[in-house]
């Protein structure tokens, strides 16, 4: 059955919304709701249509109070193409890095200054919007400045006789709420003028198409406009049509529909749920805007965050693929999202540069000129890994999820199932595993047996330097945790004063866990204590430190630990063994390792997931019984091989930067070539 128009139920009762203009403004509405006052569907679908019809009437009324959306797109691409080409003129002799950043903090700031008036502010919704849009807090504080700035001077805002010359070029009465309006659209023209960066600075002419679907922001793009600007446009591959129409913008835009007409709703149930109005009429007519994608999933990001079902990088990681995944599409409404979106999505990460996310340009850049850079990469260094597809398939189904929820159900979902990659082969084969042997090569670096110098540590001499170098490959073998893990413990996660030494595995304020179950307690390897494990915890908490390894702390504090210790760990792994990169061997294959000789030696499978943090999905050893106590942690540890068995104790000596309690420098930029 049908849904009924406009109409929905609260509890029992059917109840009739629609929104109205006010006709003050073209984004100023009002919500009109009527209780029914019936619990009878077919009495509620004969009462229906008569308050629509009503409403009907009024529409005309309301919209002639107002600037046509024909004369207000008209007006948006005027200015929009106006200050384009005046922003072209003023190029030659600028920094083009320093350009994009001031331009893009204008652009943002003059937005939020057309949207809010005269008390525009960033509060926390707008902090988290122009996060999720790429901007970091320096660049934040610049757009607050800047909103300030304008606010005060009124420098972005129009003069009155130039929007009296705007309207009386498209016959629009000169009454003040036109006025109010056209000075809004003004500044949005701006806006998106000052955001298509791309056109300027990057050489890419073509895109002026994309400029003016920027500039319309929710609004249904002009036919006369598309065909006036049509012998500028990228021509559209077939494979990707909605991509190539991706506004060329120096950030994501957080809400940003594209030029298309909005697509109709999908058939509904019975009755419409609360606030799901989808797309109607008026909302064609008039440009009303719902939430956007990428406001959607930070929100609920938030929440899991807070309630503990998500981790901070997992919150980062599907902020990320949403951004994406509207950048690829080109507008940020779920509601006109679809099955084939997703699809033609996945096929571009085979084309992707390996390293994408790593430079901070990368998210200057759109989609498509990512995908142009790619093709002079080799083989090796395009497409993501098959793990890495997957995680974003499944991170696109708990977004699509995310959507539905809110009210925003994508249009058209079947599923990502299909678009997993299954399996090939063995799954024992997907890492590379380390053998004994290979470890004790690993363990022969002048890193445990002597090093030159605190700067050359693989070059042999006479000095060894207890570090995260020294200390986090012994530890991943012999207590075989995660990564983060064993880099972000604390010294008071280090409890020596027991019967048993042991690991306190929790959530602390440097990292989270993976998950709940990765709570736990492990003991701590007798040949961690052999070296002096316990006594380079004492010199280190009398030093005055918090974290068991400081050196790792980022000058950026959104930096994993882990990522810093990574540059050790391929230089060292790379001089034991030259192949073992070749081979998928990775730090994490130590986890792997310690794993597998428990495994070999018959420790049983339930104390094994104890001791790495893995989930007991049986229902007796899961759900009826306690974690493993640490002596039999203990016992199943000490069957483990011993590849450090030839090292020697040496007394503890810390590097210089943890002796003077000095931060970590941040990375210098590559000279550019």
């Amino acid at each position: 059955m049908t849904a009924i128009q406009h109409v929905f139920r609260r509890g029992s009762v059917y109840w009739w919304r629609r929104r109205l203009p006010n006709g003050i403004g073209a984004r100023a509405w009002m919500r009109l709701e009527l209780s029914l006052n019936t619990k009878e569907m077919e009495l509620a679908r004969r009462i229906a249509p008569e308050l629509a019809l009503a409403s009907d009437r009024l529409l005309p009324a309301l919209k002639s109070k107002m600037i046509s959306p024909e004369d207000a797109k008209r007006i948006l691409i005027q200015v929009a193409t106006e200050h384009s080409n005046y922003l072209d003129a003023i190029t030659s002799g600028r920094d083009a890095q320093k350009s994009r950043r001031s331009e893009a903090v204008s652009a943002w700031a003059i937005r939020l200054y057309a949207a809010q008036g005269e008390n525009a502010a960033i509060g926390p919704i707008e902090e988290r919007a122009l996060h999720a849009a790429g901007l970091d807090d320096s660049m934040i504080d610049e757009v607050r400045n800047s909103l300030e700035f304008h606010r005060t001077s009124g420098f972005a805002r129009p003069g009155r006789q130039k929007l009296e010359g705007i309207l009386k070029q498209y016959d629009i009465p000169l009454v003040d709420g036109h006025f109010r309006e056209a000075e809004s659209i003004y500044m949005r023209g701006m806006a998106a003028a000052l955001l298509n960066t791309e056109r300027r600075w990057s050489g890419m002419r073509e895109d002026d198409l994309a400029l003016v679907q920027a500039a319309l922001s929710a609004q249904v793009v002009l036919p006369t406009a598309t065909a006036a600007l049509a012998p500028s446009a990228r021509p559209v591959p077939e494979q990707f049509p909605l991509a190539a129409q991706a506004p060329a913008t120096a950030c994501p835009v957080a809400r940003q529909p594209g030029g298309t007409a909005a697509a109709q709703p999908a058939a509904a149930q019975e009755v419409q749920g609360d606030d799901a109005d989808d797309v109607d009429l008026e909302e064609e007519m008039f440009g009303t805007e719902g939430r956007g994608l990428v406001e959607l999933v930070t929100r609920a990001a938030d929440e899991r965050l807070a309630s503990g079902d998500w981790n901070d990088k997992t919150c980062k990681q599907h902020i990320a693929l949403a951004n994406l995944f509207v950048r690829f599409i080109g507008h940020d409404d779920p509601r006109r999202m679809r099955q084939s979106h997703i699809a033609d999505f996945k096929s571009i990460f085979y084309r992707m540069p390996k390293h994408y996310g790593k430079s901070p340009k990368d998210f200057d850049r759109s989609v498509a000129e990512i995908l142009k850079r790619a093709e002079d990469l080799s083989a090796d260094e395009r497409g993501f890994s098959t793990s890495t597809i997957n995680r974003h398939m499944t991170q696109m189904g708990n977004i699509v999820g995310i959507c539905k929820h809110a009210g925003y159900p994508f249009g058209h979902y079947e599923g990502v199932a299909g678009l997993r990659s299954k399996r090939k082969g063995d799954i024992r084969d997907e890492r590379g595993r380390f053998s004994t042997d290979e470890l004790s090569a690993l363990f022969s670096l002048p890193i445990w047996n002597g090093s030159a110098s605190e700067s050359e540590r693989l070059d042999n001499g006479e000095t060894v330097f207890h570090d995260a170098a020294y200390w986090l490959p012994l530890m991943a073998v012999y207590n075989g945790a995660r990564r983060e893990e064993n880099c972000g413990l604390l010294l008071s996660e280090i409890d020596d004063d027991g019967e048993l030494p042991c690991f306190r595995i929790e959530n602390n304020w440097i990292r989270k866990l993976k998950n709940p179950q990765s709570k736990r307690r492990t003991p701590i390897h007798p040949e961690l204590v052999r070296l002096g494990f316990l006594e380079y915890v004492a010199t280190m908490r009398n030093s005055g430190h918090q974290l068991l390894f400081p050196e790792l702390r980022a000058a950026n504090a959104a930096t994993p630990m882990g990522d810093v210790f990574d540059d050790s760990w391929q230089r060292m792994r790379a001089a034991a063994l030259p192949d073992a990169k070749e081979e998928g061997k990775v730090l994490h294959s130590l986890r792997h390792w310690c794993n597998n000789e428990m495994k070999q030696e018959g420790v049983l499978p339930e104390i094994r997931r104890d001791i790495l943090g893995h989930s007991n999905e049986d229902m007796n050893e899961g759900r009826y019984t306690d974690p493993a106590r640490l002596k039999v942690m203990a016992r199943a540890l000490s069957v483990l091989p011993l590849p450090s068995a030839n090292l020697s104790r040496h007394p503890i000596r810390l590097i210089g930067q943890v002796v003077n309690h000095e931060a970590r420098p941040g990375r210098s930029k590559k000279p550019s070539s």
